[in-house]
């Protein structure tokens, strides 16, 4: 099963002010070898910038960890094509457009599994999401 993984379960492996959210993100990664993890470069995109703007880490630290972590993980690449289902995601779902992304990213993966804090992926019938609270998924 492909699994997605938004920005801030990335974030939290590498900063979190919680220590539930942190073992949660550690124990889950220890599963994660069961599943086919995907994302894509916005998410990258967006744990750079958090991380580098919001908790001040450099980012030599921030490049050495996504080196390792990226060994865990495949990316779906976004092309032209991404526009239009980004799009219809956006109007149909209400969703941030980097949000309609990565939902055009599981679409065209073939994922159905999100893990993510953010409950606007909870409007995708067919999306389940995967956090802390909601364990029930992994």
């Amino acid at each position: 099963m492909k699994v997605f993984l938004d920005a801030n379960y990335i974030i939290y492996l590498k900063y979190s002010e919680s220590d539930e959210v942190f073992e949660y993100c550690i124990n889950l990664l220890k599963k994660l070898e069961k599943f086919e993890a995907i994302t894509n470069i916005v998410v990258i995109n967006e744990v750079v910038w958090i991380l580098r703007k919001k908790y001040g880490i450099e980012s030599e630290e921030i490049f050495d960890f996504l080196d390792r972590f990226l060994n865990f993980v495949e990316f779906v690449p976004l092309e032209a094509e991404d526009y239009e289902l980004m799009k219809d995601f956006i109007l149909r779902y209400s969703l941030k457009p980097s949000d309609a992304l990565h939902v055009s990213s599981m679409k065209k993966s073939g994922a159905k599994l999100i893990v993510s804090e953010d409950p606007d992926f909870d409007r995708v019938e067919w999306i389940k999401r995967e956090w802390v609270n909601r364990k029930e998924v992994l």
